[in-house]
């Protein structure tokens, strides 16, 4: 959840005079921002991660004139052309390559909105942005400006200016090891090896060291009339959505808003788009999800309360058209959800349970709670480690990959619980010994006939450090967790990288291997720095 703090007095003027309190904090709380507290004429409202667009007055004025039905469907967003152009010299801006720009004109600004416009811009960069990894946003006064504008990774030592909150001019490498926001936010660049990504116009006038800190001389005020908005980042969508919610903000209060063009060595891109994105809903599908009998044109209405554009399909069919700044739609479904709110949730008609059912835990969690009291009754410790783990840790091609990791730490799914425990254990070496630690969770594998190209199982793995360690231990051990499913089991011979050849048995169950049991090598002793025998093992449940 994310919380924005407002003008109360400012949101009822920005929706309609004929709403009451009552009235806006009824509709706030049907369109998921209800408010936390209040404090004279400031209330905090609490909205959820996939609505950036609720992240300021205006976007919620904008919401609950809709709700209230004072104002339905697309809002207009007429954007004209600035002449404006941004050269990005991507070879140099490999990690952050993409650009997106808009100018304002005729801004109304007072102290008031200059405040919540500086919290937009943090909340977004924070949530919708990822702490600017992903998207980061600067606004500057454009009268200060002399476009055309370059972004380019530049040295360190090249350009100096006077970042916001500070009074001397700094170098870009003094920035990220003395300025607070430079310290702050100087992650984001660790990828750049030695020139850093900066923003500046054809005067050599530094807008920003990106996406870092501004330049004080631009900095907005509540005279400025005319503002540029930049934004910089990783991922275009993401950029697409942020930079529509603040051009529809600007366009609510009045302002106008014109284009940038973004000039790549390969290709030219005009921003914003704001055309809205089209999806299909068929009406009896809604209506079969939300247990109502509404009819397509009572469903267009909801859908236009929720600022939809709505057209008609053929047949039971609905061509939707989602406005720009909603960054939170992947399928139909989303614009059901959007259907009931339109509805409005209070107004559906409770039903009773037609079944009577006595909670309890599932079969799987009961045999998971055995397995438990078998393994804490034989001397282990439970540990619970991240299902996210590092590909390094498993067999090469072994564990399933995430496409966009946030650190090679965790950019993989790990496929089997060993390494977790054994890293436990390299971890542990100055402990004293034995050492009993086992663990129940959830793994995925690889499945080339699975419509997925992967399954998850569910499995029991345990390590056990003592100078008796043996085989004939641990595959007991083994045998009496595989039995508590209710399976004929059996041992056979095998061999398993990281295990002493002849010391190591599969466990065998209806046909197929459902475990691993066995010594470890020396090699992997050594490898996790233990001096003792290590027994191991690894089985489905």
């Amino acid at each position: 959840m994310v919380s924005i703090t407002v003008s109360k007095k400012s949101l009822l003027k920005k929706i309609s005079a004929r709403v009451s309190e009552e009235k806006l904090y009824d509709a706030l709380h049907q369109i998921k921002c209800p408010v936390e507290s209040e404090q004279g004429d400031e209330i905090t409202l609490e909205t959820t991660a996939d609505r950036p667009d609720l992240l300021s007055s205006q976007g919620v004025a904008r919401a609950v004139r809709g709700f209230l039905g004072i104002e339905k469907g697309l809002p207009l967003l007429k954007i004209e052309k600035s002449g404006v152009k941004v050269f990005v010299d991507s070879p140099s801006l490999k990690k952050r390559p993409f650009a997106t720009g808009a100018v304002v004109e005729n801004a109304k600004l007072d102290e008031n909105s200059v405040k919540e416009l500086f919290q937009l811009q943090e909340k977004l960069d924070l949530t919708h942005g990822r702490r600017r990894k992903r998207v980061s946003i600067g606004l500057y006064d454009f009268d200060e400006l002399t476009p055309p504008f370059y972004y380019k990774a530049v040295h360190p030592e090249r350009f100096t200016y006077i970042p916001l909150k500070s009074q001397k001019k700094m170098s870009l490498r003094e920035i990220l090891g003395e300025h607070p926001t430079g310290l702050k936010y100087a992650y984001t660049l660790s990828e750049f090896e030695r020139d850093l990504p900066l923003l500046y116009d054809s005067r050599d006038e530094v807008l920003a060291l990106i996406p870092i800190v501004n330049n004080a001389a631009s900095a907005i005020t509540a005279a400025t009339k005319r503002i540029y908005i930049d934004q910089t980042g990783t991922d275009l969508n993401a950029m697409d959505a942020s930079l529509n919610i603040l051009c529809q903000d600007f366009a609510d209060s009045g302002a106008k808003i014109k284009s940038v063009e973004i000039v790549y060595p390969d290709k030219t891109v005009t921003t914003p788009d704001a055309a809205p994105e089209e999806m299909a809903l068929n009406a009896d599908y809604a209506n079969k999800t939300l247990g109502t009998a509404l009819s397509k044109k009572q469903i267009a209405d909801c859908l236009q309360k929720q600022r939809m554009g709505v057209q008609q399909g053929k047949g039971r069919v609905l061509n939707c058209l989602i406005p720009r700044y909603r960054a939170d739609f992947l399928h139909p479904i989303d614009l059901v959800e959007e259907v009931a709110l339109g509805f409005g949730y209070n107004d559906f008609e409770p039903k009773k349970p037609s079944v009577f059912t006595i909670g309890r835990l599932s079969g799987e969690t009961m045999q998971e709670e055995d397995l438990r009291d078998l393994m804490a009754g034989a001397g282990f410790v439970e540990q619970w480690t991240y299902v996210l783990t590092s590909a390094a840790k498993h067999a090469a091609g072994e564990a399933v990959r995430i496409k966009n990791p946030v650190s090679s730490d965790y950019n993989a799914i790990r496929s089997a619980l060993l390494p977790s425990l054994f890293d436990t254990l390299s971890k542990n070496t100055h402990e004293p010994y034995p050492q009993r630690v086992f663990e129940v969770g959830e793994v995925v594998v690889k499945d080339a006939k699975h419509h997925l190209r992967a399954v998850s199982q569910k499995r029991l793995a345990c390590v056990s450090t003592s100078a008796q360690a043996n085989l004939s231990e641990i595959a007991s051990l083994a045998l009496r967790a595989a039995k508590l499913k209710g399976e004929s089991v059996s041992f056979r011979k095998a061999e398993r990288a990281g295990f002493i050849e002849g010391r190591c048995v599969a466990l065998w169950a209806n046909g197929k291997e459902i475990g691993i049991a066995g010594e470890l090598h020396p090699s992997a002793l050594e490898k996790m720095q233990v001096q003792v025998p290590v027994i191991a093992f690894e089985l489905m449940v």
